[in-house]
């Protein structure tokens, strides 16, 4: 079961470190200076980077905590963003979409967009080694608004068996592909045995739906500092509830 009460931790979501050309992924990698900035920034506000393992063994206790995420677990972070983690002594969540562990990211590449090669099984042994957490990203990284409720079963439970069997890890949470929260996922999660979940936009949140913020090349550290904020948790409370979602 999930813990009853819900964590307010910020939540950091990021993808690739390193500029790229493709128009279409653009908004999803920043550079290695934007990205030293956010830990900097981190830094400065003297925040302790944790995961999910940390707070549900602390029964949801976040003060003075960030949770740094990336999403699809590109090969390349092992180049840069990962050593730079593990130098500043910072954690982070690394979710993978187990299908395409191995591989490259697919469903941008069918789109027309750059391909990526993905992390193998010992590049995510090496995350748990390095304290690092990793987490269920789906299976085949489909909109699990989409999926009917036997699939829906298949994609969270197959996913967390996989990465639990590689890393000898328990998978705490999963990164809903597009951001995308499927309607069955109060029961759907804990089922599966998920204690929590993470989107981007999501009017009510809870453990199973908690809300992330991106990061992008344009950000500043004044608005790295602003979205770090309870004034931001809150204002995103209010524009969440009255956004208006496909």
């Amino acid at each position: 079961m999930h813990p009853r009460n819900r964590i307010t931790v910020p939540i950091v979501m990021l993808h690739g470190i390193g500029i790229t050309n493709d128009a279409a992924l653009h908004d999803w990698f920043i550079s290695k200076e934007a990205f030293r900035q956010l830990l900097d920034v981190i830094e400065k506000h003297r925040l302790t980077t944790s995961h999910f393992a940390d707070i549900a063994g602390r029964k949801g206790e976040t003060s003075g905590q960030v949770i740094l995420s990336f999403d699809d677990c590109y090969k390349h972070l092992f180049d840069f963003a990962i050593p730079e983690l593990v130098k500043r002594k910072m954690k982070a969540v690394f979710y993978m979409p187990t299908a395409h562990i191995g591989h490259y990211n697919t469903w941008d590449v069918d789109k027309g967009s750059q391909q990526f090669e993905l992390m193998n099984g010992n590049d995510l042994r090496e995350l748990a080694r390095l304290g690092m957490e990793v987490g269920s990203h789906s299976h085949n990284h489909i909109d699990l608004r989409k999926a009917d409720d036997n699939q829906l079963a298949e994609e969270l439970l197959t996913s967390k068996q996989i990465l639990e069997e590689i890393t000898a890890h328990r998978v705490y949470s999963i990164a809903y592909p597009y951001g995308h929260v499927p309607a069955a996922y109060k029961s759907a999660l804990p089922k599966a045995g998920y204690q929590y979940g993470v989107t981007i936009y999501h009017p009510f949140e809870n453990n199973l739906a908690l809300r992330r913020f991106g990061v992008y090349e344009k950000d500043s550290a004044e608005s790295l500092s602003k979205k770090l904020s309870v004034r931001y948790r809150w204002m995103r409370k209010v524009y969440d509830a009255l956004k208006k979602y496909d």
